[in-house]
């Protein structure tokens, strides 16, 4: 008895701290700024060139450096597309398939009966999230709210590049549109998970 009080009385373990190669993502975009600058095909060129540099300064373990892996792939096809069209907007579509990509990844997780969320969190954060089973419907809520955005993304950015915008308005507006999307997102399953935590600690509390 007096173990199983001071597990419940340990507080919980440090939470991850922010990870700033997260910020890694806008270099493809700032080097796609500088060669658009000059010429279509440096605006692909460098772009791409700072993908590959941002994917291997990146975190390459676990699922996130799967999910990595994948936007590699997708990055690399777009930059022939470009390369080939003679078409910066083809380049930029990597974005649009991206989000398509993990909201069909994610769709696949839940089918699989492991979702997405609960698996990355559960590397972030395992001393909390493994309080949860992984197919608790918590993860399985926040991986369909996850799917529900990356839809909504791809196509918001789909119309955007090819609905009149110029390559300048979509790199612009395009983030405005993204970044407090996926900032609400997060919010939104920070909050499902939080419930479903308190509620498994209060369930735990209960039990002899």
């Amino acid at each position: 008895m007096r173990t199983q009080d001071t597990d419940r009385n340990q507080p919980d373990a440090e939470p991850p701290r922010f990870d700033y190669r997260m910020l890694l993502s806008v270099l493809p975009l700032i080097a796609f700024w500088i060669g658009y600058q000059y010429h279509t095909y440096a605006a692909i060129g460098l772009g791409f060139v700072a993908t590959i540099a941002a994917y291997f300064l990146s975190n390459r373990k676990g699922i996130v450096g799967v999910l990595a892996i994948f936007g590699l792939v997708v990055a690399t096809g777009a930059a022939l597309a470009g390369l080939i069209l003679a078409d910066e907007r083809a380049f930029l579509a990597r974005d649009a398939a991206s989000d398509f990509l993990i909201a069909l990844i994610a769709l696949g997780s839940i089918a699989f009966r492991r979702p997405l969320v609960g698996i990355v969190l559960r590397e972030f954060a395992p001393h909390n999230m493994k309080l949860l089973p992984l197919q608790h419907r918590a993860f399985v809520l926040s991986t369909l709210v996850l799917v529900l955005v990356n839809v909504i993304q791809g196509i918001v950015r789909t119309w955007m590049l090819f609905g009149g915008l110029s390559v300048g308005q979509y790199l612009i507006f395009s983030r405005l549109f993204g970044w407090p999307t996926a900032l609400a997102m997060f919010v939104v399953i920070a909050w499902i998970l939080r419930r479903a935590l308190e509620q498994a600690r209060r369930d735990s509390g209960s039990n002899p």
